[in-house]
């Protein structure tokens, strides 16, 4: 008899992100012309860590307590309140009057993607993803002994298929009674998509269209990389007025992540933020996602949490200024590596900004061991490869493109 668990025997993670990214640091390591297009980091032009000078000079400013003592489980006040106003900026005080707000700390992203998933999905329910997506949301699934359902992301014409949403989202209204919705907006993770204010007013209406007869939907809202958008902060922001529309059976839980926003991958902080049509609803998200946050990882940094408080506050200028030149990085990477596959006939998928691009193959697996033999490490996906743009420099990005075209 088994040691583990029976739900526990067949848990394997695969493609693993994390490990590909370990053996290509120790590539590089060994040779400096390695091209490590992995992990979504964000590099310099000089190969360097992407460090926000305000981050450390925040992390300095906080005494021992602010650094290393207890937090309450959902975090601290100031905390939330510093991301309402990062967040909604121009609209906080609307959302305030129009909605119930509720927030978590939580440990990055990955745990405010979790959390939700725990609370929103009855076991051997299917979650609502895209056909390109990061990987790890089916995983975050299985965890929850539930299972995924895909809808295209793309239709023929490269625009978000609404067509493939709604159908999705109607077989689950189907056969399980309610809907939980995974989109990641903007600058996708894989493809560096980004959804159009046309393209969310679309999903809206779906969604009030599925929930008229009181069918719960949680739109799962990741927005990793909302900072990065090229559109700028406010025009990043204005399809967040749409949430506001939605019927009294939808709930949107944003979730929000300080390793992107302020490059803090390995404090792993981050937060579920809860936008809701009833008092009901707010109250019961943050009852629920309290009560699991405290039998699962009891509290979230309380470093992670100052620091980004104290940044997205009083050093809310400075801090924004630095990300200006981030994004700037991307941006021209992103031109270079368009207009690098453009010339040399290298299709990828439609792409607006972010970290990532993504080339489609016919054997991924196969690519990514056909491309470290030259000295190029991407991720391996399903049916493409993802290149990662914010940790390459652009002499490597030119370099990436034409071994990728040369290989596939």
């Amino acid at each position: 008899m088994a040691i583990l668990a029976a739900d526990a025997i067949e848990k394997e993670s695969k493609g693993n992100a994390l490990l590909i990214g370990q053996e290509a640091r120790a590539a590089k390591a060994l040779d400096k012309t390695v091209i490590d297009s992995t992990i979504g980091m964000l590099y310099d032009e000089d190969g360097k860590f992407f460090t926000f000078k305000t981050v450390e000079k925040v992390s300095k400013e906080l005494n021992g307590k602010e650094k290393y003592s207890y937090g309450s489980t959902s975090g601290s006040k100031e905390y939330h309140e510093a991301l309402y106003s990062w967040i909604f900026r121009q609209y906080e005080d609307e959302f305030k009057s129009n909605c119930h707000l509720r927030c978590v700390a939580t440990p990055g992203g990955t745990g405010a993607v979790a959390n939700a998933v725990a609370n929103y999905l009855n076991k051997g329910e299917r979650l609502l993803v895209p056909n390109y997506m990061w990987t790890n949301y089916i995983q975050i699934a299985k965890e929850r002994q539930c299972g995924c359902l895909c809808y295209d992301l793309f239709d023929e014409t490269g625009s978000f298929n609404l067509t493939s949403f709604e159908n999705a989202c109607l077989e689950l209204k189907k056969t399980q009674g309610r809907v939980v919705v995974i989109i990641n907006d903007p600058c996708q993770n894989p493809t560096g998509y980004s959804m159009s204010y046309t393209d969310w007013i679309g999903v809206v209406q779906i969604i009030n269209s599925i929930s008229r007869d009181s069918t719960p939907v949680v739109l799962i809202y990741d927005m990793a990389y909302i900072d990065y958008d090229k559109r700028g902060f406010e025009a990043s922001r204005n399809n967040l007025r749409l949430f506001e529309k939605f019927n009294e059976s939808v709930l949107t839980i944003m979730c929000f992540s300080g390793s992107k926003t302020l490059g803090l991958y390995g404090l792993r902080v981050g937060a579920e933020i809860c936008i809701a049509q009833t008092k009901e609803d707010a109250d019961m998200f943050l009852t629920a996602s309290d009560f699991t946050a405290r039998g699962i990882w009891s509290g979230t940094s309380t470093l992670g949490q100052n620091i980004i408080t104290k940044a997205l506050t009083e050093y809310k200028e400075e801090f924004s200024a630095e990300l200006e030149v981030a994004r700037k990085l991307l941006i021209d990477r992103a031109n270079l590596f368009i207009s690098e596959a453009k010339s040399c006939n290298l299709y990828h998928l439609p792409y607006s900004c972010g970290f990532f691009v993504t080339i489609p193959c016919d054997n991924p697996q196969l690519a990514f061991e056909e491309l470290k033999k030259k000295g190029l490490y991407i991720l391996p996906i399903q049916h493409a490869i993802r290149l990662t743009l914010s940790s390459i420099t652009l002499e490597e990005v030119k370099r990436a493109v034409h071994i990728i075209k040369e290989t596939i």
